[in-house]
């Protein structure tokens, strides 16, 4: 069995409350996993369409903006790294938030992102419903989102709904190092459409087959089999219920359009948990993925206090 390893962490930074606690996250989880934190900011591209030699008053501004942001990031960053001791870095960029994101993960390789999903300052549209989901589309490694206000320490009840989709194992191998490090009891549900009765069986073999799996690691693990009319809906009610730290589940694609989109079920569970939840790709999807790619090629590298 392939072992998943959490060593660098992306967190998205607009100085709002919500950011300071996805950071106080990332603080938990760097020293559970011994990861380094990248702190990073990013200018919306609202100023950068205008151009100083258009003679916009934005493209004028965008200087004062960076020098603003990096020294607020820079501050931040020695202010973690003197009380925690741990490793962080920051960044700063200018362009579209969510494409800037997904970028900078991937050209450094980055493990996980921890960020908001709701912000009240700053960045405040990517933390809202499109952009964040961008993030969880074209990310090139599990995005941990976290709704509201609350602090979201430690993961100790996980919900790991298990559906019927290609590589739905797959986001067992990410959460295992979480699993690991909080001694956290897993609850695995087998979730159903009753329009689907042929995947009964199925369904109740994979979940047999994940909790085989699981056991071989020495976890608490139980599990339920769900019939039910809305997936994403039962599961969020399951979370609610059992008032679940983590929810786990595997991000994937619809392809039935030209562009891609992240499947509802995806989708209803990202914008409506009132828990913590952590979106996976199934891997062939990370990458086959040529958006990330196109990026990568024509947006430059700016700002950066990284190695």
């Amino acid at each position: 069995m392939s072992t998943y390893q959490i060593k660098k962490i992306l967190v998205p930074v607009d100085f709002s409350t919500l950011a300071n606690n996805a950071i106080e996250t990332a603080i938990a989880m760097s020293k559970r996993q011994l990861a380094t934190i990248t702190l990073m900011h990013v200018i919306e591209n609202t100023y950068v369409l205008f151009p100083p030699e258009a003679n916009g008053a934005a493209g004028a501004l965008l200087p004062q903006l960076v020098k603003d942001a990096n020294e607020n990031l820079s501050h931040r960053a020695k202010e973690l790294r003197v009380k925690h001791d741990i490793v962080v870095n920051h960044i700063v960029q200018a362009g579209n938030p969510a494409d800037e994101i997904c970028r900078w993960a991937l050209h450094k390789k980055m493990d996980l992102i921890v960020m908001g999903t709701h912000g009240a300052s700053g960045l405040r549209e990517f933390f809202m419903g499109s952009n964040a989901y961008r993030v969880v589309k074209n990310a090139p490694c599990p995005v941990l989102t976290l709704p509201g206000n609350n602090q979201w320490l430690n993961f100790k009840k996980i919900l790991f709904p298990v559906r019927m989709v290609s590589h739905a194992l797959d986001k067992y191998e990410v959460v295992r190092p979480i699993i690991r490090k909080n001694d956290s009891s897993l609850l695995v549900a087998g979730v159903v459409k009753k329009s689907e009765p042929a995947s009964h069986i199925e369904m109740k073999e994979l979940v047999d087959r994940v909790r085989r799996q699981i056991a071989e690691d020495d976890v608490i693990c139980c599990s339920e089999l769900h019939y039910c009319e809305n997936p994403a809906k039962q599961v969020l009610d399951i979370a609610e219920r059992d008032k679940s730290d983590l929810i786990v589940i595997t991000a994937t694609l619809d392809r039935t359009v030209k562009d891609f989109f992240l499947g509802p079920y995806t989708q209803d569970i990202v914008n409506h948990a009132q828990f913590p939840v952590l979106s996976i790709k199934p891997e062939y999807e990370v990458k086959g993925s040529s958006a990330l790619k196109i990026l990568m090629e024509q947006l430059p590298m700016q700002h950066a206090d990284l190695p």
